[in-house]
């Protein structure tokens, strides 16, 4: 009995025994498989490489992309209001994370860079008209652009209706030389056709008349045909002041003070002339001008007297001056304003069509500005990338002048706007977006 009842207690104690560790047993299978399983939730993976995983956030070491939580099969992605804008079509908006930026209002300082050309001033042009209808005897200019000085002769001429007023003097001072009021009168008559007091004394001492009556030039300068200085003149103030042949070397033809361009004249003796036509310009270039062309909007803030760097090729250094005129005129469908300088040329430094580049320096107004990497050209406007929401909107706008690396804003956004910072960096966005203003 003794031993039965020995048996019983051994056999509960085992039984009790193999129950505590079957129970100890399963609690460490569990804690086994809830860490299974908390260590699968928090697994990262690579949104682009899918066999990156990491069991802590990091960065992936093939692209650098952020690694994401690894989602559990069956979870789903519910859209909540803040993520409406990614079912946006795709060419309305670009999901980005880049740097972004805000205007700025400021004023900055301009720097306007043009070219011109350098011309005859026209102040400094004097004609030589024919003040007396008749043939030419005597022809002294041989060529366009040859030197003349004051007091040169430049042609004679045979004038019928001259040589009747000198016969009409010499009549009255051989009949009628006490009629004083009637002689002067004729003198008078022959000074008004060109005749000059020196010339009228000589005819009243010798009592013979003059039958080929010189002209001469009142200044001294650079002679040339009307057509000629017409032409010239055109050229110079065209929008192209040089052309080129084809080898692209400069064909314009300019006078200079030491090899003047000897174009031959089309005037020849023998040939007749009108009272009151112009047949000779005289060009003086002690005094010439340099004018430059520039648009209407680079050109808003240029005033009289502001300075100006000009610069010529390498054998002339760069010189300072100021802004003498300034005049606005519509060309070719577009506004621009045309600035003038006045350069003094006594020794003959500066040639008529001569390239100039000038630079000028002026202070903006107020306005808004952005830098120039922040918008994008595409021919027809200009955008920059506007951020609402975490996606980024193009956006229109009109482009005023440029200061460095900054642009001026004149419409399209405020400064209360976020903007990309590099619109290049959504370059391959760019070619399916949409601008909607």
């Amino acid at each position: 009995m003794v031993t039965h009842t020995l048996q019983l207690t051994i056999t509960s104690r085992f039984s009790f025994v193999y129950c505590l560790l079957s129970i100890v047993s399963l609690l460490a299978l569990s804690a086994c498989s809830n860490k299974n399983d908390h260590a699968h939730a928090q697994e990262y993976i690579c949104p682009m490489h899918p066999t990156v995983l990491q069991d802590k956030p990091g960065q992936c070491p093939v692209c650098g992309m952020d690694l994401v939580l690894k989602g559990k099969v069956g979870d789903e992605v519910k859209i909540t209001p803040e993520l409406n804008y990614l079912l946006k079509p795709t060419n309305v908006s670009v999901v980005g994370s880049i740097k972004v930026i805000t205007p700025i209002i400021k004023s900055a300082s301009i720097k306007t860079e043009t070219s011109g050309v350098i011309t005859y001033d026209t102040r400094r042009i004097t004609a030589v008209p024919i003040r007396f209808g008749g043939r030419i005897e005597k022809l002294m200019i041989k060529y366009n652009f040859q030197p003349i000085q004051k007091g040169d002769r430049i042609l004679e001429i045979y004038s019928p209706e001259l040589l009747t007023a000198q016969r009409d003097l010499l009549y009255l001072q051989k009949s009628d030389a006490e009629n004083v009021q009637l002689i002067e009168s004729a003198k008078e008559k022959l000074k008004l056709m060109g005749v000059t007091d020196q010339q009228i004394a000589q005819i009243t001492s010798s009592k013979k008349e003059i039958y080929s009556l010189p002209v001469y030039s009142s200044v001294s300068g650079y002679i040339m045909e009307e057509s000629a200085f017409r032409a010239s003149a055109q050229s110079t103030t065209s929008s192209s002041p040089a052309s080129s042949d084809m080898n692209g070397e400069s064909t314009m033809q300019t006078p200079s003070s030491d090899k003047p361009i000897q174009t031959e004249i089309q005037i020849r003796e023998g040939m007749y002339v009108t009272s009151g036509q112009t047949i000779f310009n005289v060009v003086n270039t002690e005094q010439v001008w340099v004018e430059f062309e520039i648009l209407q909007g680079d050109a808003k803030e240029i005033k009289l007297n502001d300075p100006i760097s000009l610069s010529f090729d390498s054998s002339q250094k760069e010189i300072q001056s100021t802004i003498s005129f300034i005049q606005p005129f519509y060309q070719e469908g577009e506004s621009f304003v045309q600035v003038r300088v006045y350069l003094s040329n006594p020794q003959r430094t500066y040639q008529i069509g001569q390239l100039v580049k000038g630079q000028l320096k002026t202070e903006s107004a107020k306005s808004l500005w952005i830098p120039i990497r922040a918008s994008m050209d595409l021919g027809m406007q200009k955008i920059v990338f506007t951020k609402r929401n975490g996606t980024y909107r193009p956006q229109s706008i009109t482009s005023g002048q440029t200061s460095g690396d900054w642009m001026e804003v004149i419409s399209g956004i405020v400064e209360q706007d976020s903007i990309a910072y590099d619109a290049q960096f959504l370059m391959d966005s760019e070619s399916f977006i949409k601008v909607k203003n």
